[in-house]
């Protein structure tokens, strides 16, 4: 057939299939390829050439219709793959946010039971375990800290030994608190219904990592803070018991920091029996606070040997912290006693003034002029004022550092009212009972952020 014919019967089936389609549009491609495929066929008469154009619209439709369910299953499969991501993201992202909580709760406490029992609460509040149970390493081996007596299964004894998670169970797994290459102990992570994963495995660790760098450091503090309070024992003297004066004394290190504080007291008595009391503190903490403190504590306690009174005393020893190579201040007073009067002198160099308790619990502080602290630039000349006054049978003295009456939360009016009501209903007669009594009015279970001295001397008269 000629190509004029061809064109004359692709034409014919065109418009026999316009007629058939009615106002159907098809689109310009499906046209295209119907021309490319009607001029390869011919047809005798108007309805061959509709048949045969009927036919090759099928076979294109047909081909649309396939490429069309082919797009729509991959678009199928991108979408279920984006939502697998979207989960598998979500799911991350809430995995990280619970360890985030981990590591939280795990910075929040320095007391080792503390830290873990949080740690504990925590992953059964999230759903991750329906009960833990804690074992801390010891020098004697495992021990559980809310049942002493219980001993460690099998599974627990293979999570330290091999540090790696242990499972007894579908329900049960024991995970190691490692901390570099020390165990530090082993949580047990309970369920009632589900089983652990292997992803949940891996989780337990990730937790258990981050609670072991908390109680790591817990541990640590522990261990520096204790030194820290014995070196400051160490440095302060142990008081020897006199005939006519009652005395006591009480050191409390700062609950917060591990550094060796500041502050200091001292008894000494003279030749002629005249009694010396200093309470200092010197600003700061750490090696060069406690350096500068023995130093001032000897020059007092030498001072007073020699038989200088509470002014002059204050006086020398300013001048050698004015002398010594140091940034650091200090607040002292100094009292003395004497035994067969119950004469009481004292001086005070920017310090808390001594409160006095008489035998039937008046208490009143004895406010009177002091002196600038302790290394600063003094006038030439300027006096260090020295106080004197008479005790009563019975009545008690007490020198303390500011540790005792300070608090970020009240002013220091407002801790030396807590004081004096602390002494007021105090129903103990004994010194060392007093002592306990004013400490726990003071101080009770909370923290506090510096060191503290108190000392009481009592004059029967």
């Amino acid at each position: 057939m000629t190509d004029d014919l061809r064109a004359t019967s692709r034409d014919a089936a065109r418009s026999a299939l316009r007629g058939a389609l009615g106002e159907t549009e098809l689109p310009p491609e499906v046209w295209r390829r119907l021309d490319e495929r009607l001029g390869e066929r011919s047809g005798s008469d108007t309805a061959d050439t509709l048949a045969t154009a009927l036919r090759v619209l099928a076979d294109i439709l047909g081909e649309r219709d396939r490429n069309l369910r082919w797009h729509q299953s991959e678009l199928e499969q991108t979408n279920a793959g984006l939502l697998a991501l979207h989960a598998e993201i979500d799911r991350q992202r809430q995995r990280t946010s619970f360890l985030d909580e981990v590591s939280r709760a795990s910075g929040k406490s320095l007391d080792p039971t503390h830290l873990l029992d949080e740690v504990g609460r925590l992953v059964c509040s999230h759903g991750f375990a329906d009960s833990t149970r804690v074992w801390i390493l010891t020098e004697y081996g495992l021990s559980c800290p809310d049942d002493p007596e219980r001993e460690p299964d099998q599974a627990t004894r293979s999570a330290a030994r091999t540090k790696d998670a242990v499972r007894d169970g579908a329900r049960r797994v024991s995970v190691p608190l490692t901390a570099g290459p020390h165990v530090l102990g082993v949580f047990d992570l309970h369920r009632d219904l589900t089983e652990f994963t292997d992803d949940d495995l891996n989780l337990a660790m990730g937790i258990a990592n981050r609670a072991a760098v908390g109680l790591r450091n817990a541990n640590e503090y522990e261990r520096e803070h204790e030194l820290a309070q014995r070196l400051q024992l160490a440095m302060l003297p142990t008081l020897a018991p006199l005939r006519d004066l009652g005395l006591v004394a009480r050191y409390r290190s700062a609950t917060s920091g591990v550094h060796v504080g500041g502050d200091w007291y001292d008894a000494v008595t003279r030749p002629d029996g005249t009694v010396v009391l200093t309470v200092g503190d010197v600003t700061g903490h750490g090696v060069d606070a406690a350096v500068v403190m023995g130093k001032l504590q000897n020059a007092l306690r030498a001072y007073a040997l020699e038989g200088h009174g509470p002014a002059a005393s204050l006086r020398l020893v300013h001048e050698l912290l004015r002398g010594l190579d140091t940034p650091l201040y200090a607040t002292a007073v100094v009292a003395e006693v004497e035994p067969g009067t119950g004469l009481l002198r004292w001086t005070s160099a920017g310090h808390p003034p001594p409160l006095l308790r008489s035998r039937d619990g008046e208490v009143s502080f004895l406010e009177a002029e002091h002196a600038p602290m302790l290394g600063i630039h003094l006038p030439r000349g300027l006096e260090f004022p020295e106080h004197e006054r008479e005790l009563e049978p019975g009545s008690s003295v007490a020198l303390f550092t500011d540790g005792l009456i300070e608090r970020r939360s009240s002013d220091l009016d407002a801790g030396m009212e807590r004081l004096a009501e602390a002494f007021r209903t105090c129903r103990v007669n004994a010194l060392d009972g007093t002592a306990e009594h004013v400490l726990k009015a003071m101080l009770g279970a909370t923290d506090h952020d510096d060191d503290v001295c108190l000392l009481l001397c009592r004059w029967e008269g």
